[in-house]
């Protein structure tokens, strides 16, 4: 059946957001915290300057009255004044959506933060097969079962992958500077040994034998434009890398197929705000792969980000343009699909970025 895209996180956002903004329908001793928390909630995005109100939150789900410990599930009813002992009876629709405000925002993560780079990560716990407004509202009929929902804590992304996605995020930001600076060389009218270097980088991945030296100025131009455009959209530092939540336990197999992706997003900035969905085999290594660890995670993130940010595609010329099948410009794969392609502009940057071997270089251009 057709992908029903209206899932995406910006709509779960904007649905927090507005219950938080309701904040007098929550237990009058959580109503301070949740005005911190309404204010972490800009329009654009996370706010980093509001950034304690979610350790405050991690702490507050497991405090009773009294701060005697009490489960998380206890603690978040409790927040938004719906908590009832025993199992029995339901809990009204508002009193669902203040407590899914809470489960979502318990599994929000400031990763990396140093100076202008942020990223957060949304982690939710792996027995939610939906957005919490939506999973606590299906699966929540009774109280018994809108506890289970909210006690869940085995988190999608292991606090060693969180790392590892705010580093993935760090070196993005590094190796598109790197090609921001290329790219300025490239495009200056000297005829120097630097000018000439960087020329023949951005050739190496986007310019066939033969192209015209006017064609190859008009990429150096949109390329550093691009590079520019990811640059500040990292720098805003409200980018979010989440999974796509509705994808978890699909029987669908178009689902399946996103679910069983590296990563993907939504092109020129599609959602209104900035998201990259992390999906199944984003930490695996599969054959043929060409960067391995830390380098690959970062090459997917410079892909996605051109995609989000530039409307880049995945090109399909004789098979998917990614860096195993062989991305080297030639008459066959011209310029003017390499300046669509995702993988050639992240392994542009992996290049400019100085992440790059022979081995690999090589492997990347040369059609497999």
């Amino acid at each position: 059946m057709p992908i029903d895209w209206s899932k995406k996180f910006k709509p779960e956002y904007d649905a927090a957001r507005a219950v938080i903004a309701q904040n007098g329908n929550y237990a009058p001793d959580w109503r301070p915290l949740v005005r911190e928390l309404e204010e972490l909630m800009s329009p654009t995005g996370f706010d980093a300057g509001k950034e304690n109100a979610l350790g405050k939150l991690r702490v507050k789900v497991t405090e009773g009255t009294g701060k005697a410990k009490v489960s998380e599930d206890r603690g978040i009813l409790q927040g938004a004044a719906a908590w009832v002992e025993g199992d029995a009876g339901t809990l009204t629709a508002a009193a669902k959506k203040r407590a899914a405000c809470l489960k979502l925002l318990r599994h929000v993560y400031l990763q990396n933060k140093a100076g202008n780079r942020k990223v957060w990560v949304v982690s939710l716990p792996t027995a939610i097969t939906d957005w919490p407004s939506r999973y606590i509202t299906a699966h929540g009929d009774t109280v018994g079962a809108a506890k289970t929902a909210l006690a869940s804590n085995n988190e999608i992304f292991s606090e060693e992958q969180k790392r590892y996605l705010g580093t993935s995020v760090q070196q993005a930001l590094a190796w598109c500077q790197k090609a921001g600076i290329v790219l300025a060389q490239a495009a200056s009218k000297g005829k120097d040994k630097a000018t000439t270097d960087a020329r023949a980088m951005v050739s190496r991945w986007f310019a066939e034998a033969g192209l015209a030296d006017a064609t190859l100025a008009t990429y150096i131009a949109d390329l550093g434009a691009g590079f520019k455009k990811i640059i500040a959209m990292l720098n805003k530092g409200n980018l979010v890398l989440t999974d796509w939540v509705p994808f978890r336990g699909t029987t669908d197999a178009d689902e399946a197929d996103f679910l069983a992706a590296e990563a993907f997003t939504f092109a020129s900035n599609g959602e209104g705000m900035d998201v990259v969905y992390i999906e199944s085999t984003f930490f695996t290594w599969a054959a043929g792969d060409i960067l391995t660890g830390q380098a690959n995670w970062t090459r997917i993130v410079v892909h996605e980000l051109s995609h989000l940010v530039c409307g880049t595609a995945d090109v399909k010329n004789g098979g998917d343009r990614y860096g195993s099948y062989g991305i080297g410009p030639h008459a066959g794969y011209p310029g003017s699909d390499c300046i669509r392609n995702a993988d050639n502009w992240a392994f542009f940057a992996a290049d400019c970025g100085g992440a790059l071997t022979d081995a690999e270089r090589a492997s990347a251009l040369t059609i497999k």
